[in-house]
């Protein structure tokens, strides 16, 4: 019997107060504290001589494209042959798009002894599949009869929309002896239940559902972010002078309670043949405005302030995103996707992947605000129209690029031809002779 190795490392990367904090443009200050702490956790698998780190991030989004380049580049000295980087999107982590930000060394380094730790402990494992229904949110888009989008940020009723995704994808991994080495929990919900008011690090729900997971199981717990752009949690921005760090525990304790029911019917297994595979191409999506016309890009930088003109050089005509992919011996399969994507998506992919256990991980190896569907760029809203400047059907073309890149890593299709491909087709020729 063969089996995967599988390390953890992890690094608090939590800033000194004084930062800018990232994801509400109406903050009264910078951070003053910490509520709990920002972690760099990295999860590598080794099968044969492939090694591939999978770095959750307690951040807004990933570090910007030099800090991860520089990352890949120390990460091979500790032979790590591929990163999948990808952030919870909390709102409660300090800015990141000022490269030069004096606390942004210490993040960047956090992240790679994180990765570098994982390298050092790779150890023989075992990985299951499980699932559980998580009730913590909803789709605050809300399409009218007239076909009108109305913004329903908060929906402490917990009335019924659509589309949601409710399931909660749990991969237990463990020793060969059955111990925990570590769980990864995927959900798509924005971390936001605290709004603006707090300003003290955080990674919300996020970070208390982790913490609960690793103080029961001993083991690591890692949170992938699903298709979150039009999801919210139903306690969305509660203030903190009305409970808002109460709310944001009790959520994250309810999700830890589902995690940790299902994680005991959820069996881990070596396998026959191990395999670690992985992708990463450069999709063309281009951009929906043509932002080098000034008219264009006056108006967003009226609408965004001084952080348009941050994102403004990468946003041409022929702007290309990464779509990437990491799978575990054509079962397990990530689809990371740059940015904030609908949930229709993740859905879809669930649906319709060559790989049954597939996971859509939004902000991953990059950040481009909001992927809508065509049909709700064309409603706009928040999302839709406003917060968004890729190319219509951006995310279509990412969903099918990297679905078929997800079939070709999984053995799904040929690079040539073989007669064993025309069987069928050689069969009907003679049933019609």
């Amino acid at each position: 019997m063969a089996y995967f190795l599988v390390g953890v490392g992890v690094r608090d990367i939590t800033p000194p107060p004084g930062c800018p904090l990232w994801g509400y443009s109406d903050r009264t200050g910078p951070a003053d504290g910490t509520l709990d702490p920002l972690y760099a956790k990295t999860i590598a698998f080794q099968a044969g001589q492939n090694i591939a780190a999978v770095v959750t991030l307690d951040l807004g989004r990933p570090l910007n494209d030099s800090a991860l380049e520089r990352i890949r580049d120390r990460a091979r000295a500790a032979d790590i042959d591929y990163v999948f980087f990808t952030a919870s999107h909390t709102h409660h982590a300090p800015v990141l798009e000022m490269a030069d930000a004096p606390y942004m060394p210490a993040i960047e380094q956090g992240v790679l002894e994180s990765i570098e730790e994982a390298a050092s402990k790779l150890q023989p494992a075992r990985l299951g599949v499980g699932r559980v229904d998580v009730d913590i949110a909803h789709n605050r888009r809300v399409i009218g009869p007239d076909g009108r989008c109305t913004m329903l940020w908060r929906n402490q009723e917990k009335k019924p929309t659509s589309p949601v995704d409710k399931e909660a994808t749990i991969i237990r991994v463990t020793t060969l002896d059955g111990d925990p080495i570590a769980t990864l929990v995927h959900f798509a919900c924005h971390p936001v239940i605290m709004g603006p008011s707090n300003l003290k690090y955080s990674a919300d729900y996020v970070g208390e559902m982790t913490r609960l997971v690793k103080e029961k199981t001993g083991a690591e717990c890692l949170f992938l972010q699903g298709g979150c752009g039009n999801i919210n949690p139903y306690l969305d921005k509660t203030p903190i002078r009305k409970g808002g760090v109460d709310a944001m525990k009790s959520v994250g304790k309810e999700f830890a309670d589902a995690v940790l029911a299902a994680l005991p019917g959820i069996e881990t297994a070596a396998t026959d043949v191990p395999a670690v595979e992985f992708s990463e191409k450069n999709v063309p999506i281009g951009t929906r405005w043509d932002l080098q016309n000034p008219q264009n890009a006056d108006y967003f930088r009226e609408q965004y302030g001084p952080l348009f003109d941050l994102y403004a050089p990468k946003l041409t005509p022929d702007l290309a995103v990464p779509v990437s992919i990491l799978v575990l011996n054509g079962q397990i399969a990530l689809l990371g996707m740059p940015g904030e994507i609908f949930v229709q998506y993740q859905l879809a992919l669930k649906q319709n992947s060559l790989v049954k256990n597939t996971l859509l991980c939004g902000y991953t190896n990059g950040f481009y605000l909001y992927f809508p569907t065509i049909p709700d760029a064309a409603v706009g809203g928040y999302g839709g129209l406003e917060a968004t400047l890729v190319g219509l059907g951006a995310a279509d073309k990412l969903l099918a690029e990297g679905q078929a890149e997800i079939g070709r890593l999984a053995g799904k299709f040929h690079a040539l031809c073989a007669d064993e491909d025309f069987t069928e087709y050689e069969d009907e020729k003679e049933a019609e002779a």
